[in-house]
């Protein structure tokens, strides 16, 4: 050992004291250590993640920042299905494109998961988020009904703030629209009580499409199609 190393100068009244601050200015590296080791994070672009086919996650952006340039990085949902992989690039970033985890079932819903990002390399850096995920969906309660019943109607996937509506049709004729009201949260959801068809109905059943839109284009986004059956003569 060096003579002039300070954790081993000698001195006959100091040397607790030096022992002391060596053993500080250990502790004190290994906790930069601990820091740069837990600097990586992670964050998806969107703010709700909407699956159009509740079976199939739909793309979502993450992007990383902190890991060690040119590792693969290790991308997975704790549930939902999710995973995919990236490479850090020079500076330690990444962006990339996976499928988004799916919830258990194809009804109206949105939940939270987390996802999850270990360095194949070193299995030390890792960082996590959380997603949210919502189907693009719509229910009514019960699903058949008399055309003047008020039944509970319920939404999801829907853009945050936006009215919804349905229009009905007959063919390729609009027969009637109805607004519920507007969609909240991240994940664009709403519970309504409605009639099952407003207006006088005429037909055993309609297409309706639901969306965002109060004139009807069978090109808005998004957009639900379902058929409607009203048991009008019951």
């Amino acid at each position: 050992m060096h003579a002039t190393d300070p954790c081993f100068a000698r001195s006959r009244r100091r040397r607790l004291p030096t022992l002391t601050a060596c053993v500080a200015l250990a502790l004190a590296g290994s906790g930069v250590a601990a820091a740069e080791a837990s600097a990586a994070s992670i964050t998806v672009a969107q703010a709700c993640v909407v699956n159009a086919d509740p079976a199939v996650g739909s793309p979502m952006t993450v992007a990383g920042t902190g890991f060690t340039a040119g590792d693969a990085i290790n991308l997975q949902s704790t549930e939902g299905g999710a995973f995919g992989m990236a490479t850090a690039d020079v500076n330690g970033d990444f962006t990339v494109s996976i499928p988004a985890p799916t919830l258990p079932t194809s009804n109206p819903g949105a939940s939270v998961f987390t996802l999850q990002a270990i360095d194949e390399t070193d299995d030390v850096t890792t960082a996590s988020t959380a997603i949210n995920v919502a189907n693009l969906a719509v229910s009514t309660n019960p699903s058949e009904a008399k055309p003047s019943r008020r039944v509970t109607w319920t939404f999801s996937g829907f853009n945050s703030g936006a009215e919804i509506y349905a229009h009905y049709l007959h063919g390729r004729k609009v027969t009637a629209r109805t607004k519920f009201g507007r969609a909240s949260g991240p994940c664009g959801e709403l519970k309504r009580r409605a009639k099952f068809y407003p207006g006088k109905a005429r037909y055993d059943s309609y297409k309706v499409q639901v969306d965002d839109s109060f004139r009807y284009s069978s090109k808005t986004l998004p957009r639900l199609v379902a058929t409607l059956k009203t048991h009008l003569h019951f």
